[in-house]
């Protein structure tokens, strides 16, 4: 079914008729893909090198996501470290913000290992925030 016969509502600040062209970031092409508004709803997707391209570009238009990467506090063996963390997949933009509140408020006590699940479910999200790396109490220097 092509996209002038399915009609895709797209984000609200978006509700216009107009030309937005978007950077794909779902393959290294990174194709600039030109999309069409016609009263708000997309009318035509082209430029995508790829049959992923174009369904990147609906979702960027619809509800973009992004991965949201940050760092904890972590106290461990008498000393405070910083955590990378990020979140297992991506999450709405609209909850970034947010998320990045409730990161900033975390703190750890002791040792974690790469991958454990820091914050569950970030934002009602269903999406977890986790370790990047591993701290451990004998060596946990940055």
């Amino acid at each position: 079914m092509s996209l002038k016969h399915k009609a895709i509502e797209i984000a609200d600040d978006l509700k216009r008729e107009d030309e937005i062209k978007v950077c794909c970031t779902t393959c290294p092409q990174e194709c600039v893909i030109t999309v069409q508004l016609k009263k708000g709803i997309i009318d035509s997707v082209a430029g995508e090198g790829c049959k992923r391209g174009k369904k990147f570009a609906q979702k960027e238009m619809t509800t973009p996501e992004r991965t949201l990467t940050s760092t904890v506090m972590v106290t461990c063996g008498g000393k405070a470290a910083l955590l990378p963390v990020k979140t297992a997949a991506p999450i709405p933009k609209k909850a970034m913000t947010l998320a990045m509140d409730v990161i900033r408020k975390t703190k750890l006590i002791g040792p974690c290992q790469m991958g454990d699940v820091v914050i569950a479910n970030i934002c009602g999200t269903g999406v977890d925030v986790v370790a990047c790396r591993s701290i451990k109490e004998e060596n946990h220097a940055c």
